[in-house]
């Protein structure tokens, strides 16, 4: 756990005045059950059984609770909802890969962001397969990676994928010249080959050795030069978040129901002592913290991000409130 750059946290009058949310979906064995305060501080709750997540993901738990204080019918989605996500958090990370990222299409606006983004690798018997991080069934299969990463596109809507277990030299036809790519690398081992026919290539620093992907990015656009450094400067916080993200294992999500359950949480919280929590966010590098009260981080960062829900990762007795 990297606490070296742990920001100040201040909390502004907006955070305060967001309509306050709440765990909404929790993970766990059924022998074991869902911890008792989360039980007991939901009005409406239902059970989802048995959550079995599909391979290649590999989750803590066979159940799900669905929570609510508004109506039993959240409940019962959120128990389901709840099932989806935890289970397909992990699918798409099951090595120390996440390091080469794709933008089949042309520029999009504002900063990089892989939130939510599918991921492609090759089958073993031929082609490609695309998974969805709301889905645990993969979305389809193809023979062209080109086209398999534009369907995860169009899916999830976020511009981006990941290419995963396609080794270290990727064929990419790109008749539009617009694709985009994103490589994560160590210095010690050289540039790696720019996939497809980038034509503008740049390298920056970006710290990533602690999640084994190296210290260093590869970023090449087909599109233009201006292209190319817009995305060398804003996709090393969101990569390694990514990264990062892989080792949590969240069991549970906070904050407000939604019905549109791909919308992935946009934050992290994580425990690292009773009472002792950090946040991340994909927009920064920094950790965010270090705080005693986990749902006032909790809330701060959906306010800094504009999210409806974030991540709750580390051991659940952690987050277990003081006994009276």
């Amino acid at each position: 756990m990297l606490l070296a750059a742990l920001s100040v946290v201040t909390w502004s009058s907006p955070a305060q005045a967001r309509t306050p949310g709440g765990i909404i979906g929790v993970g766990y064995y059924g022998h074991q059950g869902p911890p008792p305060w989360v039980e007991a501080a939901c009005r409406f709750t239902a059970v989802y059984k048995p959550c079995v997540c599909a391979l290649p993901a590999v989750a803590p738990l066979n159940e799900t609770l669905g929570c609510s204080n508004t109506s039993q019918a959240w409940a019962d989605l959120d128990a389901k909802n709840a099932c989806t996500r935890l289970c397909t958090h992990p699918a798409n990370n099951p090595s120390d890969n996440g390091g080469t990222v794709a933008r089949p299409g042309g520029s999009a606006e504002g900063e990089v962001l892989f939130r939510g983004a599918g991921t492609v690798r090759r089958r073993q018997s031929g082609g490609y397969v695309g998974f969805v991080p709301y889905s645990e069934a993969p979305l389809g299969y193809g023979l062209e990676v080109e086209w398999v990463a534009s369907a995860l596109v169009d899916a999830t809507t976020v511009p981006w994928v990941f290419l995963e277990d396609l080794g270290p030299a990727i064929q990419w036809d790109d008749p539009k010249g617009s694709a985009a790519f994103v490589q994560a690398y160590a210095s010690e081992r050289g540039a790696p080959q720019p996939i497809g026919t980038c034509r503008h290539v740049l390298q920056v620093a970006c710290p990533l050795r602690d999640v084994k992907l190296g210290d260093r990015l590869q970023v090449c656009s087909a599109e233009s030069e201006e292209d190319a450094r817009r995305i060398a400067q804003t996709s090393c916080a969101p990569l390694r978040y990514e990264a990062l993200s892989r080792s949590w294992s969240p069991w549970a999500l906070y904050g407000a129901h939604a019905e549109a359950q791909f919308l992935a949480p946009s934050a992290t919280v994580v425990a690292v002592g009773p009472r002792q929590f950090v946040g991340y966010v994909p927009s920064s590098p920094q950790v965010v913290g270090l705080h005693d009260d986990w749902t006032r981080l909790a809330e701060a960062l959906l306010e800094r991000t504009g999210g409806t829900t974030v991540w709750l990762a580390g051991p659940a007795e952690f987050y277990a409130p003081k006994a009276e």
